[in-house]
Formats: structure tokens, sequence, C-alpha cells
């Protein structure tokens, strides 16, 4: 059973967002291995004595993440998985509201896949995370994830697909413009003024003009014109300036590249960038850091850091309007 839960700030039903996260599962987790991790971080009986203290509500719940590895199946409950994933998602040192509106993305994530696979929201949602097991808790972790204990995002009455990242260029992107037609409604392009104070906000990646066009060619099997010229390329943004391709026209077709697709082809940290040639080089210039759909993590800390006090309702509501925050008995 869930039930939609009233914001007491706003007194209206929270509304939120997002995207697509991998996870995994496999054998019964020995409690007291989470707290060795929870002891190597130096963080003393504290936090030892308060994961004890959340043991029963942790465990309780009849949903399961099953996490497959190279050295076999862990079969965990999704609160306690939850604890080691969002001290692996996010900066650590973050606000605790910034913290617990992860937790609440991590958390439909996991939903929105079990009742992909299964059509229900009990049962086993299967993952692949080698590095589960990694994490290292804080008190503001553990109480982010027991104070938001089962609630998730939902949309049309059922767990949302929701997405985040680190920083964005600004402002996130619209759904539609990233996916077209199909998107969910609820991406909607949000400003995040501050996210230019970030670390590595802006970033360049410089390669060789030979480097590039061998790239290009492997990566699509279409042969490059000789004459080709770096100011060739026609690129084609979104209103929030995020490159959803590039166009090279070439015979008897053109080229095109995703935003992303170029992203992943030269280890950029974004699909924010512009592409200029100085010599024999071809220089990206980025900005941003991530995917720029959903919540950017850098903003939602903003957020709750400013005077206004913002909680992770309003966070959530923010990037994600048009979602139903609910809780889950």
């Amino acid at each position: 059973m869930s039930k939609r839960i009233v914001s007491g700030k706003h007194n209206l039903y929270v509304k939120i967002l997002g995207t697509v996260l991998l996870f995994v599962f496999l054998l019964p987790y020995v409690i007291t291995s989470l707290f060795g991790n929870v002891n190597s971080a130096g963080t003393g009986g504290s936090i030892d004595a308060l994961l004890k203290s959340w043991e029963k509500e942790l465990t309780g719940s009849n949903i399961y993440v099953e996490n497959t590895t190279t050295s076999g199946r862990e079969r965990i409950p999704l609160e306690f998985y939850l604890l080691d994933k969002l001290s692996r998602s996010i900066n650590t040192e973050y606000h605790l509201e910034a913290l617990k509106a992860q937790a609440v993305l991590l958390r439909t994530a996991l939903m929105e896949e079990l009742w992909e696979t299964t059509g229900n929201i009990r049962g086993t949602v299967k993952v692949i995370d080698s590095e589960y097991g990694s994490g290292i808790l804080n008190e503001n972790i553990v109480i982010a994830v027991t104070s938001t204990m089962g609630v998730f995002l939902t949309y049309h009455d059922k767990p949302a697909k929701v997405a985040y990242f680190a920083v964005s260029n600004g402002r996130t992107r619209d759904g539609s413009e990233a996916f077209g037609q199909g998107a969910p409604s609820y991406f909607h392009a949000v400003d995040c003024s501050r996210d230019f104070l970030a670390e590595n906000f802006t970033s360049q990646k410089a390669i060789g003009r030979n480097e590039f066009i061998t790239t290009i060619e492997n990566s699509t099997m279409i042969s490059l014109p000789a004459d080709f010229e770096i100011s060739d390329i026609y690129i084609n943004r979104d209103l929030s300036g995020y490159i959803i391709d590039i166009k090279i026209n070439t015979l008897p077709s053109p080229v095109i590249l995703s935003g992303e697709e170029c992203r992943q082809l030269w280890g950029l940290s974004s699909s924010s960038f512009n592409i200029e040639e100085s010599g024999n080089r071809v220089i990206f210039s980025v900005r941003g850091i991530g995917h720029g759909l959903g919540m950017s993590q850098y903003a939602a800390n903003e957020m709750a850091k400013n005077e206004k006090n913002e909680d992770y309702i309003s966070i959530l509501e923010y990037f994600f309007s048009g979602l139903i925050l609910t809780k889950f008995e």
C-alpha cells in the first residue's frame, strides 16, 4: 500500500522527475560488514549506534535488491542498499536536504526498474553493481535514507523514471528537446544559476585534428571528405545550450552524431560544449558535468544552503514538477 504525501511547507502534493539508473542484487547482507565501512571512515560508534537503532526498519522492507557481480549474487534489503548507493552517488558533504532528495531519486529508480520488470512495487529488483560495499557512511547519509524511508516519486500512479547529474551548464535540459516527443512531460528545463560556482564547472580538452577525424570515421564507418573543415560542422543545440546533435555534410548522406555520443567518443564532461580548431588541434570547451537531465546535485545543494532553507520536497518539486511524492507502506 502507498500513500501520497502532502508538503507541510507548501500544503500541496509534491511533484518530481526521473531517468535511468543501473542496479544489482545477491546473497543476504551481513550487517556487521557495513558497520565495518562506517568504522573505517573514522566516524566512531555514533554512526554504528544510529544504524543499529534503525536496523529493524532498514531490513524489514519486503523489497530487495539482488546484486550480481563476479563473486556471485547478494540479496539486500532495499533501504540498506540505498545507504551504500547514496554514499557513492553524491558528494557526502552536501547539505542534508540535498542528500534526502538524492535518496528519493535513487529509491524511485529502483522502484521503477522493479515495476518495469515485474509490474509490481514489491519484490526483488536485479542490478549489477560491482562497487557495492565500497561506500563510506556518515551520519547525514544514514539520516537522509532513514528520514525518507519508503518515499519515492510517481507519475500516473506508477514509479517515475528519474535522472540526476553533478553540475548543469547553468540550466537543466527539457526532455522533449533531448529525446523528442516521446519524452516524459515532466522533464522541464529550470535555471541553476549558481552552478557556475562549482569546481570544474568549465573544462577543456584538446586532441589532434587527425584523431578527431579518425574517431568520427571509425564510429560512423563513413569517410570524411579530404577538404573537411571543422567550420563545416553544423551544431544543433537545445534551448539550454546542450548539443542535440552535430551534422557533417558528406555524400551520399550526412554524418550525424548526438551530443551524448560526442561526449562519450571524446571523453567530455558534458554535451554542452564548443568546438574550435587551433593549428592541428581540435579544442573542446565544456560547461557542466553530466547529461543535464533532471536534478543538478550542485544546484540542489545550493538551494538547501540558501536563506530560504529549501527542504528536499521543495528541491524535488523544483526539478520534477509533474510528479507526485508517494510513501510506500
